[in-house]
């Protein structure tokens, strides 16, 4: 009888400590800023690796008219969100990162500024699009677009923030080379 004793209040203890940890769990999921179902930072989301971009005919915030074909070899593309709390966190890093590449070249690195998907506060939205803008404005060709905009829908993006490295190789349709983060690290930036 001791000893049925002794294992049942160790099975007790066990379920106790278990318990404790379970709710430790939810409790740090729950704390996070973007939620418990979204992951901490959305890197992907859109065309795969090997995967050729879409046609697209835009115009970046400067004025200047770009197509897939205009993105070059060693070219990467950058989507950030207004009203993403994953966007707002990544834009310094990569604002930072473009900035202490060598021969950084406004050409090799396109930044795309997503707003207008309909959330209850447009204006405060719209804001957040032109600072983000401004703030990528010194490193890279910043356009703005809808989420279902042309250079967003030729990357499939779903997921914000998302980077693509694109390569070209001789003349032949821009190909995805790298996403996510090591779409950055990946290229050769500033040789376009």
């Amino acid at each position: 009888m001791f000893y049925l004793s002794v294992a049942l209040v160790a099975v007790a203890a066990l379920c106790a400590l278990d318990l404790m940890l379970t709710l430790a769990v939810l409790r740090r999921l729950r704390d996070r800023p973007d939620g418990p179902d979204k992951p901490a930072e959305a890197e992907e989301g859109g065309l795969p690796v090997g995967a050729t971009v879409g046609a697209f005919t835009t115009v970046c915030t400067d004025g200047v008219e770009i197509t897939e074909h205009d993105l070059g070899d060693d070219c990467v593309v950058a989507f950030f969100s207004a009203g993403c709390p994953p966007c707002r966190r990544r834009l310094p890093v990569f604002v930072k990162q473009v900035a202490a590449l060598p021969e950084t070249d406004r050409r090799a690195v396109v930044a795309v500024v997503v707003s207008g998907g309909g959330g209850s506060d447009d204006s405060a939205e719209a804001a957040e699009a032109l600072e983000m803008a401004a703030r990528l404005a010194p490193v890279a060709r910043v356009l703005r677009e809808e989420p279902d905009g042309p250079v967003t829908t030729a990357f499939g993006v779903q997921a914000f923030p998302s980077q693509f490295a694109v390569g070209t190789g001789f003349g032949a349709a821009p190909r995805v080379t790298a996403v996510g983060r090591a779409a950055l690290a990946a290229q050769p930036v500033g040789s376009a």
